[in-house]
């Protein structure tokens, strides 16, 4: 019976403390994406994949490079951490994205109404690509630690 309890209690505190992780990197990304920015003119760019484009062709390679893989990296957090708080098997990759999705857009429009940065259509795919990149990273390690 206090086995039983202690590892219930163990699960609790576990999930509280990816919770609080979560709610930290929820703060961060807001952070840099919108409080940390001067307002200015609404600017939007909906061309899908215009920084891949440029990357191709030369133009501004080394910035444009940058702004990806910071995108990918920025909710790559995310796919790692709601699989491991919500720890049910019917949480899917497509749960990961759609939630990342709904935050990258919300972050995005905010952006244009404030004035806070380009509002632009490849910030949202790479947000979800990044984060299905934790999510793959997540299922990988969980398979192999039982996280």
């Amino acid at each position: 019976m206090r086995n039983k309890r202690y590892e219930q209690e163990k699960a609790l505190k576990k999930r509280v403390t990816l919770v609080v992780f979560l709610m930290i990197h929820i703060a961060i990304v807001l952070y840099i994406t919108l409080i940390d920015r001067i307002p200015g003119e609404r600017r939007h760019m909906l061309t899908p994949f215009w920084e891949i484009r440029n990357v191709i062709n030369g133009t501004e390679r080394s910035f444009y490079t940058g702004q990806i893989i910071g995108n990918l990296l920025m909710l790559s957090p995310t796919g790692f951490l709601l699989p491991s708080i919500v720890k049910n098997k019917a949480f899917r990759w497509y749960h990961v994205a759609a939630t990342t999705l709904f935050f990258s857009v919300f972050i995005e429009t905010m952006q244009y109404i404030t004035g806070r940065g380009l509002m632009e259509f490849d910030d949202v795919f790479n947000n979800a690509v990044g984060s299905l990149i934790g999510f793959v990273v997540y299922r990988t390690l969980n398979k192999r630690m039982k996280l």
